[in-house]
């Protein structure tokens, strides 16, 4: 029988915009011009509400910690 293994709650959370600012160091304006270029995860929209996975978020920063994505 196969197991099925959900992802850890902590990386799979959905989390605010105060929160992704919180994270990342930025403001809403500079994250929502790097989600138009492609260059930032896009929210997920739930009811009229703007969520992002925090795995997206966090990955995000570690590829900027390691030097990917410079222009």
């Amino acid at each position: 029988m196969n197991q099925v293994v959900s992802p850890s709650p902590e990386h799979e959370r959905l989390i605010t915009l105060n929160e992704v600012e919180a994270i990342t160091g930025f403001k809403s304006s500079f994250i929502y011009s790097e989600i138009k270029k492609g260059n930032f995860p896009k929210s997920v929209k739930i009811n009229s509400s703007s969520r992002w996975v925090k795995s997206q978020v966090d990955s995000w920063v570690r590829q900027k910690i390691n030097g990917g994505g410079a222009k």
